[in-house]
């Protein structure tokens, strides 16, 4: 008959609290306790999956102010390793640690099993948290949180948690005696350095696996993989609806976490593998992925367990919400949000998305996607149509106010020669219209006319003026046409020799204006020939005719970054752009945009910084 039973600490687990059952109950084999508590004497007590809770729960619940539901819920590791599960399985596991069925599956069903990410050997504890349990309640115990993969923060004290001497799976899984203060005597973390891990991560991610651990949060994993595939494009990594940029999703990943974090964490991606746990979590989820690689993966996209469900149900859209704005410069709507018509396709080369836009006014317009920024709403990739109203307005401009082909094309936003394509279109459907007729003889009149209202035209620019007039006349009387045009004169070429020593010290001048603008911008630009030449807009004047400008050359010369030396001006840059966060290699790294094959080689620099 059970007399007591022990109140539960907060965070304890449960195994704990009936190991502390039995060593007050007296008694003296662990069969005469499991017999009270169970009715049996064999009962599988585990740290993460109690089961027979059912059982216990009627046998003590005179003495318990919580239910079996509050023991499952705050002193289990039951929501940590199920809340990424689905429905099914969770409930499948719910009912397995309430009534016993033989055979212990449940860590076959969860995938911890199958899982390279392995649970702690030893039970990890903090110091702090043992003085003050000595202190206030004269023992300590195993808090739930401190147990798990991803948890190396204690979150009270904000300290290391170190390991016990107690082993965390026991081979008998029965009943094992509470922890004491001799068993909490630290071992030393040797596979663990972590001087050179963000502490302040670590507390981040010890914060998100202890809400995993209380909180139902009833993730579903087809609308999960969905959240993420809404964030991914949202961030530029999805190159099409059905294609993720991998390699860049890799590389990115490291940059943000380290190597460091990614090896404690024992989820180091491989750009490589094809089998690799980041790829395979971005695609169908054909198996279970470990909690803490959901952890890590939702802390990639800015996003944590508390915010990624508000993403549930969205889809992307590469060029943002309807409506969109017209880009017909013809129509008193320009610029305004009118067009609910779009259709988004494939482009075949780069597999970006290809919005077509559909206005109302007859416009249509294409560019690639997706939108970065909002001054891209206002880009036109392919015009397809120009509609009637462009038209009209391109008739009046050329007819009625007589504007010339480049101030019409300034006008409706288009090249030249579009407008001259349009205006010769126009004007042969009004001839075919009014159905007038010339004869040979008013073709000749007409371009006589054209020579006196153009006496400076050669006759090319004459026939480029009128290509239809010209052509009609040719086949008619070539002879006669050459006669009454201009007479082509050949151009003389002016042989102008060069003062090379003039040109070297006007182009030394010009030279050094340019590297002091370089020099002086905000974000660094890397001083070499090639930059220095496009900033002054000779690039084949000192690539190909450098020999000839020793005084200039030689400026360059003294003024040029080595590859090395310009990382180490982005690295202090990078500092300064940061100076208002907390410092970490990785950060100024990804800041700077230097690739971790330069680490090596700049880690004493940027360490200086810290």
């Amino acid at each position: 008959m059970i007399a007591f039973f022990p109140s539960i600490y907060k965070d304890e687990l449960l195994s704990n609290v009936l190991a502390r059952y039995h060593n007050r109950s007296g008694n003296i084999t662990l069969k005469s306790t499991t017999e009270e508590l169970f009715g049996k004497n064999k009962a599988l007590i585990i740290p993460d999956f109690p089961t027979d809770l059912q059982e216990l729960y009627d046998n003590i619940r005179y003495f318990s102010e919580m239910n079996v539901d509050d023991w499952i819920n705050k002193h289990t590791l039951y929501h940590y390793y199920t809340n990424f599960n689905t429905k099914k399985t969770k409930q499948i596991i719910r009912e397995i640690m309430l009534i016993s069925k033989g055979k212990n599956l449940l860590h076959y069903i969860t995938g911890q099993m199958a899982s390279t990410v392995k649970e702690p050997v030893y039970y990890r504890f903090c110091p702090r948290c043992l003085s003050k349990d000595m202190e206030g309640h004269g023992e300590t115990y195993w808090r739930t949180y401190q147990q798990l993969p991803s948890v190396y923060v204690c979150l009270e004290h904000n300290t290391i948690l170190e390991d016990s001497s107690v082993l965390f799976r026991q081979e008998n899984s029965f009943i094992k005696r509470p922890p004491v203060h001799k068993d909490m005597i630290s071992r030393d973390n040797i596979q663990y350095d972590f001087s050179k891990i963000n502490k302040h991560l670590l507390y981040i991610f010890s914060k998100e696996s202890y809400k995993l651990t209380i909180t139902d949060y009833n993730f579903d994993q087809i609308n999960l993989l969905e959240i993420y595939h809404y964030l991914l494009q949202e961030k530029g990594y999805m190159k099409s609806p059905k294609s993720i940029d991998q390699k860049r999703l890799v590389e990115d990943f490291i940059g943000m976490f380290g190597v460091d974090f990614l090896n404690l964490m024992q989820s180091l991606p491989s750009e490589n593998n094809n089998d690799c746990w980041l790829k395979s979590i971005t695609r169908k989820h054909r198996k279970t992925f470990h909690p803490v690689r959901h952890l890590l993966f939702i802390h990639f996209l800015d996003e944590s367990i508390d915010t990624i469900h508000q993403y549930a149900n969205k889809s992307y859209n590469p060029f943002g919400e309807k409506p969109y704005i017209c880009l017909n410069p013809a129509a008193q709507h320009y610029l305004k949000p009118v067009i609910t018509n779009l259709k988004i396709t494939s482009c075949y080369d780069t597999k970006r998305p290809v919005g077509t836009f559909y206005c109302s006014c007859g416009f249509v317009y294409s560019r690639r996607g997706p939108d970065k920024n909002p001054e891209d709403k206002e880009k036109v990739g392919r015009i397809k149509e120009l509609g009637g109203i462009w038209n009209n307005k391109l008739i009046h401009l050329v007819q009625v106010e007589k504007l010339s082909y480049r101030a019409c094309a300034k006008i409706l936003k288009v090249d030249t020669k579009t407008i001259i394509k349009y205006a010769l279109k126009a004007q042969q459907e009004n001839v075919k219209e009014n159905k007038v007729d010339y004869s040979q003889h008013d073709f000749k009149v007409l371009w006589l006319d054209l020579v006196l209202q153009n006496p400076t035209f050669s006759k090319t620019e004459l026939r480029k003026k009128n290509p239809s007039l010209y052509m009609k006349l040719y086949r008619a009387d070539k002879e006669w046409l050459n006669q009454h045009s201009p007479i082509s004169l050949r151009k003389k070429s002016i042989n102008k020799r060069v003062d090379w020593s003039e040109r070297d010290v006007e182009t030394l001048k010009v030279v050094k204006n340019a590297w002091k603008e370089l020099s002086s911008r905000d974000k660094p630009v890397r001083i070499t020939l090639t930059s220095i030449a496009k900033a002054i807009n000779q690039k084949s004047l000192l690539e190909q005719k450098g020999d000839k400008l020793p005084l200039t050359i030689d400026f360059i010369n003294t003024v040029t970054e080595s590859v090395l030396d310009f990382q180490k001006k982005r690295i202090k840059w990078s500092v300064d752009q940061l100076k208002d966060e907390e410092l970490a290699n990785w950060k100024i790294m990804r800041k700077a945009g230097i690739r971790d094959y330069f680490y090596q080689e700049l880690v004493g620099d940027i360490n200086s910084y810290l």
